[in-house]
């Protein structure tokens, strides 16, 4: 069967760029469904969404919206209105990917409606901010939408244009090519498993045993989005349980480091919709800076190491470590499945060991003593007395793990 593109983009201002990347895709023998998503002037030419419709699924007419010259009310209600068009037509399996190119409020229009797709959908973003200073995280979010910089603004064709867009058109069709709405099945029982470099021994190890017994882990590297990314698809129904070992982003955001959770719900979804969770407090205890010479003279007075001339781990203080505590003991109370908690008494990450740079366990135990203290009294807490990367650590972790989803009936080779 013919496979077909979805095109967003803002023909009041992007008319010209759209069609040129409409017909590229067309020679390639795909077919393209258009979304005019602009606000101003209607389209010269037909297309197969129009503005006045996307403007009314946003929530807004569109002569309402005009007439506000509310900027941003006008940009933030075609977003809406893309999106929920977006999801419509993907569930009635009108197209296989989607394909989007613009400046900053086409991006902003175009990738939210990317984001309303489930993980795996083929899709596709030409954007003049997709590099620079400014930050374009925000535009991908937790999703795989792949991001092609245009390099030269998007006003008109021409020799730069034509290639960046012909690049993109091939792109798309590529991604489609072998695409179904069917995704990939996992080939044993999905296990979400949380992980960082500093606890990248531990976890592999964990990986390695849960594998043996016919578990397909997928891990979420905890950077700030990786995490969220794993709260999204827990809730999606991805996973039949989660071995959380690295809570990095809860700290770090709790402190506003760089590497802090994009969203305030971090190990929320587990509990929430109730299926097995192991959690360790992995790299709870530092927050990731930007240079050295970029630090406050607080936090170049703590502990530190400088993982590379961009960023520095620095330990969080006593009573943020105090307040981390509580605030983890707070999400777990609320678990409706079964969850346990195991702690490393020598070290919660690689440089957090006797002799190492980020050794401090008496700040280790004021995050502890203050975990247990506010902690539901059902939820099990074990204190072992291993650093988190030792086999000492991980194998009871890991056989605790192996027993909750077995008393859940969850089962593979045990």
């Amino acid at each position: 069967m013919k496979k077909t593109v979805l095109l967003i983009a803002t023909f009041d201002t992007k008319e010209e760029e759209a069609l040129y990347l409409k017909k590229r895709i067309e020679v390639r023998g795909v077919s393209v469904m258009t979304m005019d998503a602009g606000i101003l002037a209607p389209p010269r030419i037909p297309v197969d969404i129009d503005q006045q419709y996307v403007s009314l699924r946003g929530g807004i007419p569109l002569q309402t919206l005009v007439t506000s010259g509310n900027k941003g009310e006008c940009i933030t209600n075609m977003m809406r209105g893309a999106e929920v068009v977006c999801k419509e037509l993907y569930a009635q399996e009108r197209f296989q990917g989607i394909i989007a190119l613009g400046g900053a409020q086409g991006t902003d229009i175009g990738c939210s409606a990317m984001r309303s797709l489930p993980v795996g959908v083929p899709r596709l973003m030409v954007s003049t901010v997709a590099s620079g200073r400014a930050t374009f995280g925000p535009y991908v979010g937790t999703k795989d939408i792949a991001m092609i910089h245009s390099v030269a603004d998007l006003q008109g064709l021409n020799f730069l244009t034509k290639q960046i867009l012909d690049n993109a058109a091939g792109a798309i069709c590529g991604m489609i090519a072998r695409y179904k709405k069917t995704q990939i099945k996992p080939e044993g029982i999905p296990v979400a498993m949380s992980m960082l470099g500093t606890t990248t021994p531990g976890a592999l190890y964990c990986k390695q045993i849960l594998e043996r017994h016919g578990f397909e882990v997928v891990t979420f590297h905890q950077n700030g989005t990786g995490g969220m990314a794993m709260e999204d698809m827990i809730r999606d129904g991805a996973f039949q349980g989660v071995m959380d070992l690295n809570l990095h982003e809860i700290g770090d955001e709790f402190v506003g480091g760089l590497h802090g959770a994009i969203r305030p719900n971090r190990l929320e979804a587990a509990g929430e919709v109730g299926i097995p969770q192991m959690v360790v407090p992995g790299s709870i205890n530092y927050a990731v800076w930007g240079p050295l010479n970029s630090l406050s003279n607080e936090l170049r007075s703590r502990k530190y190491i400088i993982h590379n001339p961009n960023l520095t781990l620095v330990r969080l203080s006593p009573e943020e470590l105090f307040s981390v505590g509580k605030l983890v003991a707070q999400k777990l109370n609320c678990a409706k499945g079964p969850t346990q908690v195991f702690i490393p008494l020598k070290g919660f990450s690689y440089p957090d060991r006797e002799h190492l740079p980020h050794w401090e366990p008496d700040g280790n135990q004021i995050f502890i003593d203050s975990l247990k203290s506010n902690l539901n009294p059902s939820i099990p807490v074990t204190e072992l007395d291993a650093h988190i990367n030792d086999p000492e650590f991980i194998d009871p972790v890991t056989n605790a793990f192996l027993s909750m989803m077995k008393n859940r009936n969850i089962r593979s080779s045990f």
